[in-house]
């Protein structure tokens, strides 16, 4: 029969198109950017909020499916609640008879929280026109790409301690997204699901703090949770938008939900539709799995033949050729010899000198050159939809500024040691002694020429498993030439800094950007500070 899905580019609805095309159905893959769509299905226009275009999407199917929700918007509750009315308006226009809502788990006698109320006030609004509406209602539905997985998966790897809320204590039951994708397409050979009202869950009923305990366990890594009784809601939502790449709204949406108890207490589904429904701990597996395949994908086959050029994303390794890489790391022995020597040169000219500024540009130029003719760099934007970087420059940019913070307070303890003192002093008389446009554009040149070179052709010149501390190792070791130690131990930080964003952005725009925001603030505030300091020893 011919079905529309509306929602077919999202987490589960991807999954339910190719499902109901493989069962041999005729598939509409309702969205609102049809040109870009490369799923299952045919890609049709329609927006939820334009009847017009939902009948137009709508005109001769049999059955369609409501997968659309608005999580990330302030006014969600009212943008679902128009969406769900313009639908069922459209759906009766067009003679669908009838509709699929995957909604959301939650007793209706129970102080919801607005997500979940929401859920349940579409399931009436579908209905309303009479088009016969069967609803499966879940809780959290785990997969590669769902966001509350994505949630779960990014807090255990990015933070082996946690200060959590009380909400880590809710029950609730997961289940697996594949198995999600089988109760919506076997719902439609069921005459006695039609119409009715279906709770779905896995077999394993858990707590948030278990959830997150078994993820650590399966991926091997130590957890230890701690909850906090006063960590409100809101403040609960912001530690999770920093923390993961969740956005804000969608986090106090979720955070809002995980306060109420979502568990199966209708088995009646089950009964209808009998299958092993796979364990927490195999769902988890299942995810993790499809998100390293789709990794592997995405840099052997996109990745490959984007890989030319200052912005190509090619692979670190795959497809380049012994030959190649050999190559790379010859020339980057050759710009890191002669940069060394070149940078030892700058320093030992008169601050504010025209030879000074000769040189220090000769670096730079350096350091750009062996990194450009090296080989292909990665700018750090995958292509796969689920690599692309979250905030590519707000978050470089405010860790920069999180990073000169840092810096500072160290100056102010720098500033009683001597020895620290006297050097950091003596990098500074060169900002003191030239013009201030002129020393700007310089550090900001040598940050950019130094990321493209230690963070884009060294960190590819090296094995896999060993990036992030060579190259902090040979950022570090050029300073030496210097002979300061506060710039020795400013590379230190800031190389680990940098090379940890290298690796978990994948290129080196995010390095980039927090190198030439920590440098600029460090530029305009740092002399100050010192002479200042200067002023009261004299």
């Amino acid at each position: 029969m011919r079905i529309l899905v509306a929602g077919a580019s999202g987490f589960v609805g991807a999954r339910l198109c190719r499902a109901l095309e493989l069962d041999g159905h005729e598939v509409r893959a309702m969205t609102r950017r049809p040109e870009q769509y490369t799923g299952s299905g045919t890609a049709v226009a329609g927006e939820v909020a334009d009847e017009a275009s939902l009948r137009a999407a709508l005109e001769g199917c049999a059955v369609a499916y409501y997968l659309v929700h608005s999580l990330d918007s302030a006014d969600f509750e009212q943008r679902d609640a128009e969406g769900a009315r313009t639908f069922s308006a459209a759906a009766v226009a067009a003679g669908v008879g009838h509709i699929v809502y995957l909604g959301g788990l939650g007793n209706d006698d129970e102080a919801l929280s607005r997500h979940l109320r929401s859920r349940h006030q579409v399931e009436e609004l579908l209905a309303a026109d009479g088009v016969p509406v069967t609803v499966l209602r879940a809780g959290i539905v785990v997969g590669h790409g769902g966001i509350s997985w994505e949630l779960t998966r990014q807090l255990v790897e990015h933070l082996p301690v946690m200060v959590t809320p009380r909400w880590v204590e809710t029950r609730t039951q997961p289940i697996a997204v594949d198995d999600v994708v089988r109760y919506l397409v076997e719902v439609l050979r069921v005459p006695a699901a039609r119409g009715r009202t279906f709770e779905v869950g896995g077999p394993d009923i858990l707590q948030y703090r278990s959830m997150l305990q078994r993820v650590a366990a399966l991926e091997g890594r130590r957890l230890l949770v701690l909850p906090v009784p006063l960590l409100s809601p809101r403040l609960s939502s912001l530690w999770l938008a920093l923390v993961t790449d969740v956005d804000l709204q969608t986090g106090r949406s979720l955070v809002d939900s995980m306060t109420n108890e979502v568990v199966v207490r209708d088995e009646s589904l089950r009964q209808l539709l009998p299958f092993t429904l796979r364990s927490y701990d195999e769902m988890v597996l299942d995810a993790l799995a499809e998100r390293a395949a789709e990794k592997r994908s995405s840099r052997h086959v996109l990745l490959d033949r984007l890989s030319t050029g200052l912005v190509g994303r090619g692979p670190r390794h795959a497809g380049v050729s012994a030959e190649d890489l050999g190559r790379r790391r010859r020339v980057v022995l050759a710009g890191g010899l002669v940069g060394t020597a070149l940078l030892r040169r700058s320093l030992t000219r008169p601050p504010g000198s025209a030879a000074f500024y000769g040189w220090t540009l000769s670096v730079a130029s350096t350091w750009l050159i062996g990194g450009l003719t090296s080989g292909p760099l990665h700018l750090g934007r995958l292509p796969a939809r689920n690599e692309m970087l979250r905030r590519p420059v707000v978050a470089p940019v405010a860790t920069g500024v999180a990073a000169f913070g840092l810096f500072y307070a160290g100056a102010l303890v720098a500033r009683r040691l001597p020895v620290l003192d006297e050097a950091i002093a003596s990098v500074l008389r060169f900002a003191d002694a030239g013009s201030t446009p002129l020393v700007l554009a310089t550090t900001l040149a040598n940050g950019a020429a130094e990321e493209v070179f230690f963070r884009g052709a060294l960190y590819a010149a090296v094995g896999e498993r060993h990036q992030v501390a060579v190259s902090t190792a040979a950022y570090t070791a050029v300073t030496l030439a210097t002979r300061n130690p506060a710039l020795v131990l400013a590379a230190g930080v800031m190389g680990s800094l940098f090379s940890l964003q290298r690796r978990a952005s994948g290129g080196i725009q995010a390095p980039l950007v927090t190198h030439l925001t920590w440098s600029a603030l460090m530029l305009r505030h740092l002399p100050q500070l010192f002479r200042r300091s200067g002023a009261r020893r004299n």
